[in-house]
């Protein structure tokens, strides 16, 4: 019991936002002369030696009194948050920079913009799932757009750090992700067919309505009820193996809830790791996705469902 009670713990925030960090830095290093020359070298070290600079320079864009105030939690500017934030993306930053597909976009100076808080139009399989527009089941997947999304140049990011998510989805979404990922599922194992595809959703779905169901219970009675759906989940994918691996990509990805490549979609994971930070392409896929198994967490607030959950791991740095 303890170890399906570990699953439900939540991270805390930190008092400055990562994504806000993110383009705030790279904002500033990509569109100064000076300051590009940062990303020639082999590390972010001559990046932080700059945040260092700013601390005692009221005058310098990445001085804390310079940053916007969108960044920080309830509005409160706490500059120690905002600099160990700003240490924190530093290799991200750099890393993004010497990344081939980036290259363009550092020669143009394109500017980054904050989009977590966005939201996409949804697809017909995530509306008949019962997914509804402007709720959280519309959040955008990525975090961060360099450049412009409207013209077709631009490049959509997903920031990961520490124990991140790539899904946290209430029981229609998961509904909907299953539905994508079966699909996706039979188009590269011709021995998964429709009759799997349909035993897999009436498991699915029976998970959902478990889900459904802890709204309003005692924490005792939701505990019980999540580990018999769970056992039901690990059942689905002990017998199809392959299929988590399209649940990853679509909770990365969000292809299947927008569209592909269509806004709130990521094409890019880049996980925020001091020392070793990691660019990886989501449609090349070169190094697949690492990702936990879909598990099964207490509802967030009261009065609302559980929530089906996917944990992202580090993917190695090459």
């Amino acid at each position: 019991m303890s170890d399906f009670l570990s699953f439900l713990s939540e991270a805390t925030s930190s008092g400055y936002n990562d994504e806000h960090a993110f383009t705030h830095l790279w904002n500033h290093v990509v569109s100064s002369p000076e300051a590009r020359q940062h990303f020639a070298h082999d590390n972010s070290d001559t990046i932080r030696l700059e945040i260092e600079r700013a601390k005692d320079d009221i005058t310098h864009p990445l001085n804390a009194h310079n940053a916007p105030k969108e960044g920080f939690t309830n509005g409160k500017r706490d500059h120690e948050a905002y600099y160990k934030e700003l240490h924190h993306v530093a290799d991200a930053v750099h890393a993004i920079a010497n990344h081939p597909s980036f290259q363009e976009a550092v020669k143009k100076k394109m500017k980054a913009r904050a989009v977590g808080g966005d939201r996409g139009v949804l697809t017909d399989v995530w509306k008949k799932n019962g997914s509804k527009p402007n709720t959280a089941a519309a959040t955008s997947k990525s975090d961060v757009i360099i450049g412009d999304h409207t013209s077709g140049d631009h490049h959509s990011i997903s920031l990961k750090k520490g124990k991140a998510q790539l899904m946290s989805a209430e029981p229609e979404e998961m509904l909907a992700t299953y539905d994508h990922a079966t699909d996706e599922h039979m188009k590269t194992n011709r021995k998964f067919t429709q009759e799997h595809k349909d035993h897999v959703m009436g498991a699915i779905r029976a998970v959902a309505e478990h889900m459904h169901a802890t709204k309003n219970k005692s924490k005792a009675k939701q505990i019980g009820m999540l580990k018999e759906a769970q056992a039901v989940i690990d059942a689905v994918h002990e017998a199809h193996p392959g299929l988590l691996k399209h649940i990853h990509h679509e909770a990365a990805t969000g292809h299947g809830k927008f569209g592909y490549g269509q806004k709130g979609t990521a094409r890019h994971i880049v996980t925020i790791k001091e020392n070793g930070s990691h660019v990886h392409d989501t449609i090349t896929n070169h190094e697949p996705i690492i990702a936990g198994k879909v598990r099964l967490a207490l509802p967030k607030y009261e009065g609302r469902p559980a929530n089906a959950k996917v944990e992202y791991q580090t993917i190695k740095v090459n």
